[in-house]
């Protein structure tokens, strides 16, 4: 069993067991929270931005009008932003079996004296947390993708565009890189 994969697995388990599940108030980033069926876009010194699943925007409670392109957009980020969320617990809960996973394995492994099957029992487990780790990556691209395009579009939303190019590059090559190890 590669040795650093049950630290790994204790850290998946010690995060998704501080998560919330509720659909009354979910972290998605540092900053988009899910708060009551919206999405609250915090920017550092400006009113959070709440987009509903209708596409409607306000910021400081004040409603923000738009056109149907730009409703379009925030009701794509709105979904993108609840896709984030449901694949990060889906994520930590296929850490939360692979940890589970790993130590049944190595009680198994030890009692019986056969610690061959460990690593590959651990590392199919593992697959699928990196699996459910890529949709997490590809929805921070896609949300900053979106992103992108409605601070073009919508100078109200500008202030709010905070996840950068390099966070879901980041998340990707993290991924490779963990793969090659």
């Amino acid at each position: 069993m590669r040795p650093y994969l049950l630290p790994l697995m204790f850290l998946i388990v010690v995060g998704v067991a501080g998560c919330n599940i509720s659909d009354n108030d979910d972290t998605v980033t540092d900053h988009i929270s899910i708060h009551e069926g919206s999405i609250a876009v915090h920017a550092p010194g400006r009113a959070d931005a709440d987009i509903t699943a209708a596409g409607d925007l306000s910021i400081a409670g004040t409603s923000v009008p738009v056109t149907t392109p730009e409703r379009d957009l925030l009701t794509h980020y709105y979904t993108t932003a609840l896709t984030l969320r449901d694949h990060g617990i889906a994520t930590g809960k296929a850490g939360m079996a692979t940890a589970s996973k790993a130590l049944s394995s190595v009680a198994s492994g030890l009692a019986s004296g056969n610690t061959d099957k460990i690593d590959s029992e651990v590392n199919a487990s593992a697959a699928k947390v990196e699996a459910q780790a890529a949709l997490v990556c590809n929805d921070l691209a896609d949300l900053r993708t979106t992103q992108e395009t409605l601070a073009g579009q919508l100078s109200a939303f500008q202030p709010y565009a905070l996840i950068k190019a390099h966070e879901a590059d980041d998340c990707l090559r993290g991924l490779k890189d963990h793969h090659r190890g």
